[in-house]
């Protein structure tokens, strides 16, 4: 088994978020939107006006990207994430709601980011990789980066 068999393209990990997230996500969806472009519309959110901004300054998100370059050195690389892998194969019989909290932390820590923050983008980019698949959506990033 390898870690990308772990996440199943049937089971609906957005189910796990807050409602207000669902909707917001749902929202966009129905717009027409893709879930990258969704994931990166979230992460660059600045929040309530007068409060320190949340999201990304002036719309760039190099943070967005950040965030799929760890993805990508998590699925598409064998020799990164070794240990964590390991652990997340370890921990697959505790169910999606684990297992996805848990991937998502050992991504949050390589970006000194939050999981609640990035936990909703996580799963949308997930599902993009699923709906396309892991290799290719691996070569796409690979081609992209090129």
């Amino acid at each position: 088994m390898s870690i990308y068999d772990l996440f199943d393209s049937n089971v609906d990990y957005l189910s796990i978020l807050p409602n207000y997230q669902k909707r917001n996500i749902d929202a966009l969806l129905t717009q027409g939107k893709s879930f990258d472009e969704v994931a990166e519309i979230l992460l660059s959110a600045n929040g309530p006006e007068n409060t320190f901004p949340f999201g990304t300054v002036n719309g760039t998100n190099t943070f967005f990207e950040n965030l799929k370059k760890e993805l990508e050195s998590f699925f598409c690389n064998e020799d990164s994430y070794t240990d964590e892998k390991r652990k997340l194969l370890a921990e697959f019989n505790a169910g999606e709601l684990t297992v996805i909290t848990v991937f998502t932390g050992y991504i949050a820590s390589s970006l000194g980011a939050a999981i609640s923050y990035i936990l909703p983008a996580v799963i949308l980019i997930l599902k993009s990789m699923l709906k396309m698949g892991q290799r290719a959506w691996c070569e796409t990033r690979r081609q992209q980066s090129e």
